[in-house]
């Protein structure tokens, strides 16, 4: 039987989603590890999405085989007192043998939080902008728009050397910002995001935002395929905030 789980994290103090060999402090092996001391054999689980170091998730989904039927009620309180704080398992339910945590997701949805007020209890899930200079939105939105007019992302992300045949294609649906209040929000959604891909994007938006580049120059920069991320945007900020899938997966 396959199972999906719903859960939320807090990526801060971990190297990212995917488990890595040089490193035991990810999201995955975390969960993995707890599920199989629960289910007292070694699973493996495979997450919908692979967010980087220090990014976090709203909602994120994952699934894992098991033979045996789970009491969903025990398990979810069982997983929720031995799994690290930063980590909450809210559902488990079965699904379709065939279906994917990953190739099924119809799309997914980033969101990016930047305030320009300091709040000592929220550190490190925002991104505190504390330049002089303020944000302009309306010119970040007209550069988002023309960063986002193509299917080929390989500009906005980070890849190796002559290795540009790669897929890097991706179908944004949208992307806009949005100030609210003292926040300055940052959406965007894709049926697929590449690695940094988010972040590099904002960091642009970004320039455009302060005025250190104009619109004209970006397109040109697009044009020439010069682009340079100057601007250290924290992965911190970042969040993965909503997964759809084709189809109601739930048996």
């Amino acid at each position: 039987m396959k199972y999906f789980i719903k859960l939320s994290y807090n990526g801060n103090n971990y190297n990212g989603w995917q488990k890595q060999k040089n490193t035991k402090f990810t999201i995955q092996e975390e969960i993995e590890n707890k599920i199989s001391i629960i289910l007292k054999k070694k699973i493996n689980i495979i997450g919908c999405s692979r967010t980087d170091s220090g990014v976090h998730a709203n909602i994120m989904y994952a699934h894992f085989n098991y033979k045996k039927k789970i009491n969903k009620k025990i398990f979810i309180y069982k997983i929720n007192i031995l799994i690290s704080f930063n980590i909450v398992i809210y559902k488990i339910f079965k699904v379709n043998n065939k279906i994917h945590a990953r190739f099924n997701a119809k799309f997914r949805e980033y969101k990016y939080i930047i305030s320009y007020k300091k709040y000592p209890f929220y550190k490190n899930l925002y991104w505190y902008w504390n330049y002089k200079n303020k944000l302009n939105i309306k010119l970040m939105n007209k550069a988002i728009k023309i960063i986002i007019n193509r299917k080929n992302f390989y500009l906005f992300t980070k890849i190796k050397k002559n290795n540009i045949n790669n897929n890097y294609n991706c179908n944004i649906y949208y992307a806009y910002w949005k100030k609210y209040k003292n926040y300055i929000f940052f959406y965007i959604k894709s049926n697929r995001f590449l690695r940094k891909m988010v972040r590099y994007i904002i960091s642009i938006c970004i320039e455009v935002g302060i005025k250190k580049i104009n619109i004209k120059e970006l397109k040109e920069k697009i044009k020439k395929k010069k682009i340079f991320f100057n601007i250290n945007v924290p992965a911190y900020g970042l969040y993965l905030n909503k997964i759809k899938y084709k189809k109601n997966i739930n048996l």
